[in-house]
């Protein structure tokens, strides 16, 4: 190339390079060269959804420093076109996503409602069977004892084990609906194994509503083995054994402070704690009920006749009740019923009583060296039972001797042998006076002969048919 040439395409050279640079332009906002230079926190990368590939640009559409304005305002127009094709794929994707979701709760949910519904059905209708006595066709009539410790689920129990109900979990949603366990009452009840549950728990809440009621007359002088038999026989009891348990247990203390005060039954050297204090009288039971309950009655009327009752009586200025009078005399209130009880045992009728009161108090006050220092009365030779003929084989017949023997004991046997009535009650505190120690009965007629010395005791044994 010859030198002319050279500097002529040195020369266009050179213009194009200043044409280039002149068309150079830099664009930079002078508020960002103010502000301080921070270096850009680093954030996690989020996982996008893909998208299209960008339009490529044509090699005259290339974006650099060099591109015209025409040819950026085309790119950025193809970009905005791209990314809203994107979102518009992208929300078409979430919609289709959504419906699907949707669909499979959807058969979730109506799988476990199907579920629940079949189980609950199930549910439902032994329930309702059982509710309606449907599937208890059978009337067989049961006893159900409830005791006072007893709890609404102790309750059901029995129910179910008597084949009353056959669905406890029912019976229970059914009974707390009806506050059943707020209104329960103990006792022994009869039910019939084909009631309903509204019939179930009217018995529950009204035991006696439904149960014959019996009438009962415990005599004056009548023991606690006694009562028992008749209380059986009258079939208010259905077992005598757990009723004399009853009648020798410290059950009933918390109740009744004349019966706390004799201490514990198995050290009070007694054979029926309870003895003298069961108060003979007319009363309404009812058929197979709770022995507690039938005890229960009974301390309730002794302690309302002589202990909660106040009278008046000689020698005191204001009313005093039967327990008050007793303790006056220098004896205990328990010493003066088992005075009562013997007196009860011995006296012929109620004017004997006061004498033959007379004879004991007489006797026990001449003190344990006294040849008059036991009692010598025949009723007490064979208790707890009335006499030979009732003492059990197995417990040696007519050679059985009681504990409380007065022919073996000096004083006072250890409680009472029966339960005495209110008159025999005011002959042990108030006896008549008299210098009399000894006293028989007419064997035929029930006269009653009394005596000051053995020989006259003797003579009167004589007349009165006992020789």
């Amino acid at each position: 190339m010859s030198n002319n040439n050279f500097e002529n395409e040195e020369l266009r050279l050179k213009k194009e390079r200043e044409k280039k640079v002149a068309s150079f332009h830099l664009h930079i906002d002078e508020d960002e060269l103010d502000r301080p230079y921070h270096k850009r926190e680093e954030r996690p990368r989020r996982q996008r959804a893909e998208r299209e590939p960008m339009p490529r640009l044509t090699d005259s559409q290339e974006l650099n420093s060099f591109s015209g304005g025409k040819t950026r305002a085309e790119v950025e127009k193809d970009m905005k076109k791209a990314d809203k094709k994107h979102q518009k794929e992208a929300k078409k994707r979430e919609k289709r996503k959504s419906k699907k979701n949707k669909r499979i709760f959807t058969i979730i949910w109506l799988v476990m409602v199907i579920m629940a519904g079949v189980v609950l059905s199930k549910y439902m209708l032994t329930g309702v069977d059982d509710l309606l006595a449907i599937s208890r066709p059978e009337a067989n009539e049961v006893t159900v004892k409830i005791s006072k410790t007893d709890t609404f689920d102790d309750v059901i129990d029995k129910l179910y084990d008597k084949g009353v109900i056959k669905d406890k979990k029912f019976f229970k949603f059914y009974g707390s609906m009806k506050h059943v366990d707020k209104y329960l009452e103990h006792g022994t009840i009869k039910l019939k194994t084909n009631q309903d549950y509204e019939a179930i728990i009217n018995t529950l809440e009204s035991p006696y509503e439904n149960v014959k009621s019996v009438e009962v007359q415990i005599t004056e002088g009548m023991n606690i083995n006694e009562i028992a038999n008749k209380l059986v026989k009258k079939k208010v009891l259905s077992d005598k054994d757990e009723f004399l348990s009853l009648c020798n247990s410290d059950q009933f203390d918390d109740d009744y402070a004349f019966l706390k005060v004799l201490g514990k039954a198995k050290s009070n050297g007694r054979y029926y704690k309870l003895e003298g204090y069961l108060y003979p009288d007319t009363y309404t039971f009812y058929e197979n009920e709770d022995p507690s309950l039938t005890v229960s009655r009974m301390l309730s009327n002794f302690a309302e006749k002589n202990v909660n009752t106040l009278s008046k009586a000689d020698g005191y200025s204001k009313k005093v009740s039967v327990e008050d009078r007793a303790e006056d005399t220098g004896y205990t209130f328990d010493q003066i019923m088992t005075i009562a009880s013997l007196i009860q045992a011995e006296a012929a009728d109620k004017d004997d009583m006061y004498n033959v009161s007379s004879v004991i108090h007489n006797r026990l006050d001449s003190g344990n060296a006294s040849e008059f220092a036991k009692l010598g009365l025949d009723s007490t030779i064979y208790y707890p039972y009335r006499d030979a003929k009732h003492v059990p084989a197995s417990k040696g017949g007519k050679k059985y001797s009681s504990k409380y023997n007065t022919y073996k004991i000096k004083g006072l046997p250890s409680g009472p042998i029966c339960n005495p009535s209110s008159e025999a009650i005011e002959a042990a505190i108030y006896p008549n006076s008299t210098s009399y120690y000894y006293f028989c009965h007419d064997t035929k007629t029930g006269q009653a002969y009394y005596a000051s010395t053995a020989e006259e005791h003797e003579y009167n044994l004589s007349i009165s048919g006992n020789k």
